[in-house]
Order: C-alpha cells, then structure tokens, then sequence
C-alpha cells in the first residue's frame, strides 16, 4: 500500500503493516477463533426466545452477503440487518439488499435519510472537507449502534476491522468494535458544521455516535467478524455469489475500476474514492490491487500499469450522478474538485489540467 495512506506505518524494512498483519493470518489458529465465536453466539443464541437474538451492520454489497450466511447458516442467530440509505441505488445495489433479507429471511431495518438534509451536507462536506459522503458515512457508524441498543439487544456484528486490515490509527487486533467510531475513517466535523450554521445540532442528532461509556453501560458487544473468521474480500464475493449476490457488470461499466462487485451499491457514493487520490495519489485500484497481491492472486510487477491506468479515471456516470443530486454545475463541481488536489503530489497546468508528479511503484 502507498506510503501516502492516512495512519499507514511501515516496519524497518519497508513493508506496510497491512501485509505484515496479513501474514500473520497465516499462522493464526481459525479453529479456536471459530470456537471463540462459538462461545459468544451461545451467550446470545436464542435470548429473546423468537425474537432477535443480535444485530448485523449491512450495506447489501458482497460482505455483507458474507457476514449474514456466516451468522445465521453458520452460526445459527435470529439476526436483525440494520443499514443506512444511500446517496442513490444501482439496480443492482436495490436487488442485492432486496436478496439479502429474502434470501436469508431477515428482517431488515433502514435509516431513511431526509433528502433535504442529506443533499446539504453532500455538497457542504464535499466543498469544506473533501469529504461528500461524510453524512452517510458516520450514519454508517452511528446508526447501527443505536439501533441495537433501541431494541435492547447486546451482539452487534461488524465485517471487518479497517484500521488492521488496511492501517490506521488502532491498528492492534481485536474483536471488539467499541473503538470503531474513534478510528479516524470518519473524522468528527459536528460543531464546524453546527458553528458555521450549515445545520442544526437536532438536525445531526442521528449521525452522533453513541460514547463508549453508554455502549458499556447497555452492555453492548460490538465485534468484527473478521476477527474470528478469515477475511477476504474475494472469498467473500465468491461465497455472496452462491447467495444470490449480483455484481454491477449487468447494469453498469464503470471507469475507474479494475472490478465489478465492490462498493456497487451507488454511483454517487464513488466520489469519495475519487478523492482519495486526489489527496493522496491512490484510489480504488491501488485499494484492491493491494488486496489481490496479499491474497497471491496477481503480482505486484503485474499491477503497475493497471494501476497506473486506472487510478486516476474519473467516472463520467459518477460526475453526472453526483451533480444531478446536489444541483452543482459541472464547473462547479471542478471548482471544488480542484481545491482538493495535492500540490505535492501533483502539479495543474494553465489549461488546468492536473499531472502526477509521482511514479507508480516508487516509494
């Protein structure tokens, strides 16, 4: 992974802690975590009589598909599947929550978003932080939470741990997720918001995660799966697929990607990983052409030029779509574009075109 990445450390002889902690997957003993997992469900397991018996944090997408089969075929738990409403939906991204519910027979509760609100903060976030999809994204962590804790339930079930997987701020493995809203993904913006008058304290009420202390004080169990199980992505998109998971190839070529199945669930929502390379150099194939040398199914000497091909295209879908819903002018969109690229990383030209000053595959 590129050096640029927010929280990325690596050790003395220059690997990144993402492939150091993938190794030691290697050698980590899945039977006990399995029967860890075991032991935890047993606590829960049929607690409410025919009610819920936990909760799992869904988007609809290939993980999720993942975190549902092993909790309830697996595991054998009466989840209820709590998600965010997005920006917009594919088709695809409708059916695959639509599968998702029916397919394992869960009930399914959605955080349906005021629109007015959401294309405020969409267009707000994205001028002042670089961050457009900064509502949904601490809905994402805030929703969940205190959905469980509304219907008095304990086990709240996380994918996987970011910050271990791909590095950042609390990098140490565990299984709990009580840290997750401290890890820095979504960096808390609340009062500059409220300060600056763009919104109501009330108005950001639901996207406020719930402190650690109240989490311990309902005795909530938050975990990542991925703590207990194997994790990767492509496995999982593997498993979804049997599940009836669809990839967005039978609705949509996007530019940009090197695949079909990941963050398929809006084409609006990819804005923020535009960004990222924007600011940091990298974007979503440098993201899962990292994942597929870990997981030894290309090489590194393969993935440059892709890398070097692809990272820097920007969606015409995803520049239409993100427009059309906050009402912003194509020259206005650039305007803001323009304000988040990095001048060390990059250099505009009088026609204001920018160029890499970098070179792929060199520290």
């Amino acid at each position: 992974m590129t050096n640029t990445r927010p929280g990325i450390k690596f050790d003395e002889t220059g690997v990144c802690y993402p492939c150091i902690n993938f190794e030691k997957t290697k050698n980590t003993d899945w039977g006990q975590r399995k029967k860890e997992l075991e032991n935890l469900c047993n606590k829960y397991r049929g607690c409410n009589g025919n009610y819920y018996d936990c909760a799992i944090a869904v988007s609809g997408g290939k993980d999720s598909h993942f975190q549902v089969y092993y909790m309830k075929e697996v595991m054998k738990m009466n989840p209820v599947l709590l998600t965010v409403e997005n920006i917009d939906y594919t088709e695809t991204g409708k059916k695959n929550i639509k599968n998702l519910k029916e397919t394992f027979d869960c009930d399914l509760i959605e955080c349906k978003l005021n629109q007015n609100i959401l294309k405020k903060l969409t267009t707000k976030t994205f001028e002042m932080f670089g961050a457009p999809t900064w509502y949904i994204d601490s809905l994402i962590y805030s929703f969940p939470v205190k959905k469980t804790m509304e219907l008095d339930l304990k086990l709240l079930v996380y994918g996987e741990d970011v910050n271990y997987t791909y590095g950042g701020k609390y990098d140490d493995e565990t299984p709990s997720a009580l840290m997750q809203p401290m890890n820095d993904v979504v960096k808390s913006k609340h009062s500059e918001l409220i300060g600056h008058g763009i919104i109501s304290e009330k108005e950001l009420e639901m996207a406020v995660s719930p402190s650690i202390d109240e989490c311990k004080q309902h005795n909530l169990e938050p975990i990542y799966l991925s703590y207990f199980v194997p994790w990767n992505s492509h496995h999982n998109y593997e498993v979804a697929k049997r599940w009836g998971f669809q990839h967005l190839g039978h609705e949509y070529k996007r530019e940009g990607t090197i695949e079909d199945y990941n963050s398929i669930d809006s084409i609006t929502y990819l804005i923020s990983e535009f960004l990222k390379y924007t600011k940091y150099g990298h974007s979503s194939t440098t993201q899962m052409a990292s994942r597929w040398i870990r997981y030894g199914m290309v090489t590194r000497e393969e993935m440059i030029p892709i890398v070097k091909k692809y990272d820097k295209v920007l969606d015409q879908g995803i520049i239409d779509k993100f427009c059309s819903f906050t009402e912003l002018t194509i020259k206005e969109f650039y305007r803001i574009l323009d304000k988040w690229y990095n001048s060390k990383l990059f250099d505009q030209d009088e026609d204001g075109v920018w160029h890499e000053k970098f070179q792929v595959g060199i520290n």
